[in-house]
């Protein structure tokens, strides 16, 4: 019995059969990434057959965009505050910066989110007045306020072009060690994300006029 498998086995045979073995990995590896993406599955239950339908072509189109999964953005469902919530009886920075960071959630790329706020006029609008009430009640020094009133401006026009290395910014008044980004979202996964979390009803904060039209609309 040894015998045969010995001449079975012969070093040439070794060989290819490594070889194969060697090539096969990447294909492996590129398969186990795309089913892990596919798998979050639609994670907001209470999406009609349209948009359940929109989420299963958006996770097929983040794993193509992102087939080693070198990104590991995190689409998949979190912990949602739908408004920002401020103590102003005890005015906190800390209170707002980490509001500030949840709303970034929505735009930027990052292999773990844990709690999300959506990025809507609102909640950008409360976030600057909470700011000015920090001011004013001398909670913040004016270095990091004019910092976060940068970013807030940038918001409230629709300019999202930073929300990654603002993002990362906030983490560091945070003193952070983890979180960092991976760069901005891609459309793709900024929709995922917003269905996943938010509902179809905030679709609306992937277009700019959306805040351009609030800000001339705003008294």
């Amino acid at each position: 019995m040894f015998q045969k498998i010995k001449k079975l086995i012969t070093p040439k045979r070794l060989i290819i059969m490594a070889s194969v073995f060697i090539l096969l990995i990447p294909v492996f590896f590129v398969s186990y990434t795309f089913y892990k993406n596919l798998s979050q599955g639609v994670e907001n239950k209470d999406l009609d057959d349209k948009y359940a339908k929109r989420v299963k072509e958006l996770q097929i189109e983040v794993s193509k965009e992102d087939p080693l999964d070198r990104r590991g953005n995190s689409t998949a469902k979190t912990r949602v505050e739908l408004e920002v919530s401020f103590n102003e009886e005890k005015p906190s920075r800390t209170g707002l910066i980490k509001n500030m960071h949840l709303m970034t959630h929505q735009k930027i790329s990052a292999r773990s989110k844990w709690g999300a706020i959506p990025m809507t006029p609102d909640n950008i609008q409360q976030s600057a007045d909470y700011l000015e009430l920090l001011k004013t009640k001398f909670k913040i020094g004016d270095s990091m306020y004019s910092e976060l009133k940068t970013m807030l401006d940038h918001w409230s026009q629709g300019d999202f072009s930073k929300a990654d290395k603002e993002q990362d910014r906030l983490l560091h008044f945070l003193q952070a060690s983890r979180g960092f980004s991976n760069g901005l979202a891609t459309k793709n996964e900024e929709e995922l994300f917003i269905l996943n979390n938010f509902g179809p009803e905030y679709l609306n904060t992937l277009d700019e006029t959306t805040y351009t039209s609030y800000e001339e609309s705003s008294p």
